[in-house]
């Protein structure tokens, strides 16, 4: 019988080790979990070397990254801002697909690829917006929900953009008999939310039953969400679907301040094993072999999504919040946790060939390297503009910010 538990001591040592280097230098703990992820897997120690093992750790922990996201998640502050964020993500999606059409006139990208892409780069980290949010104490306020907000609108749009990939993976071309189940998942979605937001606090089954026994409260939460999943899975969608929606019953459920406390210290091994295994993932090779490709899809993200987001809010937005629009803006221009699954299921159905997949891997990676910068842009941008407001409009917040970086 294998023993793996030195495998599991490196792994987890080296994790702690990237994150409490990475905190000291006051930066996220995630990117940390990424350098790790390098270091341990294939294309350097070679400590786990199994790619669809990599691969399963990485689902598993974006089914309970998302279960736990959608606990915490406040549908009610959905309710007075949906009207700017459905929008301002329906143009982003647009917008990201324009960019990745216009980079596939330079490279060699299929149209499949192309749709694939723009969808990646169109949604947006719940993760490390809820952790800058929190690193300048904006998460609960308006900056804060506006930028949740948009983040659930994302989460309603990921259902057809999975769906299309389905589609387009068919060998027959694009298969139209999925679009029933498309618009059914979508409508369940909707609905719910619309249905969680209005009421006060919905029951659980069993719910007094479990909360007498402390030590049942994770193990029900667990159970609910794999149950979730395993029939979103059922059903054709995406397992991470069905946890994100049994994460937000029980986030508007009676029980949610008993779960949270309980569920909260799982987030942080979440976190860990799913951006540990991003940077398992990494292929030096291919990098190298399309230097090109990954630095123009790079380049589109960091720099044209970022722009786009601020403007679209500040487009959406009355001009004197701007400075809510470029906190907001800032803070959902990293590629997300979703983006990951959608690659997932674009080589699944043979529209990624492993190359593609590998690729857009090492951006989703390297965009969360990126990471710290616009965190220290982000902590500048609040200091000057929101908690001192020396700046009077964006243009003299954005020169400060790059001026006077400490």
């Amino acid at each position: 019988m294998p023993h793996h538990f030195s495998e599991i001591a490196i792994v987890i040592l080296l994790c702690s080790l990237s994150a409490v280097l990475l905190t000291k230098l006051k930066q996220l703990p995630m990117v940390g979990y990424v350098l790790a992820g390098i270091l341990i897997g294939p294309a350097m120690l070679g400590v786990i070397s199994d790619e669809q093992q990599i691969s399963f750790y990485a689902e598993l922990g974006v089914i309970l990254l998302l279960f736990i996201l959608g606990i915490e998640l406040e549908l009610k502050s959905f309710r007075e801002t949906y009207k700017i964020a459905v929008p301002a993500t329906f143009l982003l999606i647009i917008l990201s697909l324009a960019i990745t059409f216009s980079i596939g006139l330079f490279v060699d990208l299929s149209l499949n690829e192309k749709l694939v892409y723009g969808f990646i780069i169109s949604l947006s980290s719940t993760a490390v917006a809820v952790k800058l949010l929190s690193s300048v104490g904006l998460l609960d306020k308006g900056p804060g929900q506006m930028a949740i907000s948009i983040l659930i609108a994302q989460d309603l749009l990921f259902v057809p953009m999975i769906m299309t990939i389905n589609a387009l993976g068919s060998d027959g071309g694009m298969n139209w008999d999925i679009l029933p189940k498309m618009i059914g998942a979508v409508g369940v979605l909707v609905g719910l939310i619309i249905f969680l937001s209005k009421k006060e606090r919905v029951h659980l089954l069993f719910e007094k039953t479990v909360e007498k026994h402390n030590d049942l409260i994770p193990v029900a939460a667990l159970a609910w969400c794999f149950v979730f999943a395993g029939a979103s899975e059922w059903a054709g969608l995406s397992p991470a679907y069905g946890a994100f929606l049994a994460g937000l019953i029980i986030g508007n459920s009676h029980s949610q301040d008993k779960v949270l406390p309980k569920i909260e210290p799982m987030e942080s091994v979440m976190l860990m094993v799913f951006f540990m295994s991003i940077g398992m993932l990494i292929d030096f090779d291919v990098i190298v072999s399309n230097a090109g490709t990954i630095a123009a899809l790079l380049l589109g993200t960091l720099i044209f999504k970022t722009i786009v987001c601020i403007s679209l809010l500040r487009g959406f937005l009355p001009a004197e919040r701007w400075r809510r629009s470029f906190i907001a803006g800032l803070t959902i221009s990293q590629i997300g946790e979703f983006s990951f699954i959608l690659a997932a299921t674009a080589l699944g159905n043979g529209i990624f060939d492993n190359e593609s997949y590998k690729i857009i891997i090492a951006v989703i990676a390297l965009s969360l390297v990126f990471s710290p910068f616009w965190m220290v842009l982000l902590r500048r941008f609040v200091d000057v503009a929101y908690d001192k407001r020396s700046a009077k409009n964006m243009s003299e917040a954005v020169k400060a910010c790059v001026t006077h970086i400490d």
